[in-house]
């Protein structure tokens, strides 16, 4: 984007759909993202349509956070950036292959935007085909990353042996007398 032409407002697809409106906090540290200078990134994943999960990371975090991924993830994905995504589809076609996420089959996807303060700086989409080819890349260490990041920040149903146990307690039933008396 040029320095002449003002950079577009954040649009509605990336606002959030749990609190149906911008984002406002950095969803790793908490920190308000209007007031961060480097600016955010904003993420939202689909699986057959749904918005199955959505955060914004402050500039900071998000630099901290691909520190902790492998040398070898972080080169293999500029090398496939540079080789196969096109940085100018936007949020509604897949920035690898193009195929538009309003196409039939196209049910899974994630979108990502780059922002700051309130206006889109850049944007893209990848298919969930490409994204599970995008996968491959990435190597045990940096999903281990990842998985972190979800975990700390996605808290989801309790797992196996996180419910507390139930004791069994025998049923006590109220003796009622029926006699009819005279």
């Amino acid at each position: 984007m040029d320095e002449e032409t003002p950079a577009p407002p954040i649009p509605h697809d990336l606002h959030s759909e749990y609190e149906e409106r911008p984002f406002r906090h950095c969803t790793r540290c908490g920190e308000t993202l209007a007031d961060d200078q480097g600016g955010f990134q904003i993420s939202k994943a689909y699986k057959q349509g749904e918005c199955v999960m959505e955060y914004a990371l402050c500039d900071h975090c998000r630099v901290n956070m691909m520190e902790e991924f492998s040398q070898e993830s972080k080169k293999r994905l500029a090398e496939y950036q540079d080789a196969n995504v096109d940085l100018h589809r936007g949020l509604h076609h897949c920035s690898v292959c193009g195929i538009s996420r309003g196409d039939d089959g196209v049910d899974d996807f994630v979108i990502t935007g780059i922002c700051e303060g309130v206006n889109l700086l850049h944007s893209i989409m990848v298919c969930g085909k490409c994204g599970d080819g995008i996968q491959e890349l990435i190597s045990v260490k940096t999903r281990d990353t990842w998985r972190r990041f979800v975990d700390d920040n996605f808290p989801g149903p309790p797992g196996d042996g996180e419910y507390p146990e139930l004791e069994e307690t025998p049923l006590q039933v109220p003796v009622i007398d029926l006699k009819v008396s005279n």
